[in-house]
């Protein structure tokens, strides 16, 4: 790894471990510089406070207006001062008056996030399962490799009689050897679809809505050989006799086609079912 790529990825590892740090620190002395103002406003007198808090008041009516007139951005609050007025909304009743730069809405919401995140850390996962040691992870995979048919709950009853402290059986399905290449040897619909495509149509139905605001139904029959349509028809109320009369169209003096699959038959369509035992009766 050359020294500047080496220099650039420590220093974006420190930043990243930096950051927390400092954004913690910065928490602690805000939230600290709070509680010492509230602390030394017992031992003030109330002249002090009094002529502190109109001098507070109008600087922050100014500030207000500025925001108002959009001559200074909105203020970004940092978490100790949502802290603060958190534990104020909750000690103090006149709170909401109080509240000049936020809405006290906003002040609930940091209320809802606060309790929380306070039931999220008090929540935390402490622990979570034991960790399965590398020689019980080997001796599964050589059990599940020397005798192929044991599942395993079979393992695990066998672990058991052996004397060690085996996991539950979905945890030693999980470091069962694996067969290799696979044991299902059964073709897939793709590979069936393209074995039988000569000889093979579909046909489905699609919607059409019209400027009167009717649903025109559209029945098709396609080829999948050549890709092309072989029958169309349309009509407002399709019924099991109407899509009967529209097979016997599409194959004229008794022609017929071996596979004749209708379109979503897999997904249970109903008319697909209703359909199966009528192509049946016309030796399709």
């Amino acid at each position: 790894m050359p020294a500047r790529l080496r220099l650039s990825w420590g220093m974006k590892t420190l930043k990243l471990f930096l950051l927390p740090v400092l954004d913690s620190l910065e928490f602690g002395w805000q939230f600290i510089r709070y509680a010492l103002i509230f602390v030394s406003a017992f031992f003030r007198q109330r002249a002090s406070l009094g002529c502190e808090m109109v001098a507070i008041r109008s600087q922050l009516t100014f500030y207000e207006e500025s925001i108002r007139q959009k001559r200074q951005p909105r203020p970004r609050f940092h978490p100790a001062f949502r802290v603060l007025w958190v534990l104020l909304s909750s000690v103090w009743t006149g709170w909401k008056s109080a509240a000049e730069l936020m809405k006290p809405k906003t002040v609930l919401k940091w209320h809802e996030h606060a309790f929380l995140n306070w039931w999220r850390w008090k929540s935390r996962r402490k622990g979570g399962r034991p960790t399965i040691s590398q020689e019980m992870r080997a001796l599964i995979r050589r059990l599940s490799r020397e005798n192929v048919l044991w599942s395993a709950e079979t393992i695990h009853g066998h672990l058991v009689l052996l004397g060690f402290d085996p996991p539950c059986p979905d945890t030693i399905r999980k470091y069962m050897a694996k067969p290799k290449g696979g044991t299902d040897k059964s073709q897939t619909w793709l590979t069936f679809l393209r074995n039988h495509l000569p000889v093979s149509w579909a046909m489905d139905f699609f919607t059409v809505p019209t400027l009167r605001f009717q649903i025109l139904y559209i029945f098709v029959i396609l080829n999948h050989s050549r890709r092309q349509v072989v029958h169309f028809a349309v009509t407002p109320h399709p019924t099991t006799a109407w899509v009967i009369q529209q097979l016997r169209e599409a194959m004229p003096f008794g022609r017929g086609v071996p596979k004749l699959q209708p379109a979503g038959f897999r997904k249970a369509r109903p008319w697909a079912f209703r359909l199966r035992a009528k192509i049946r009766g016309l030796s399709v």
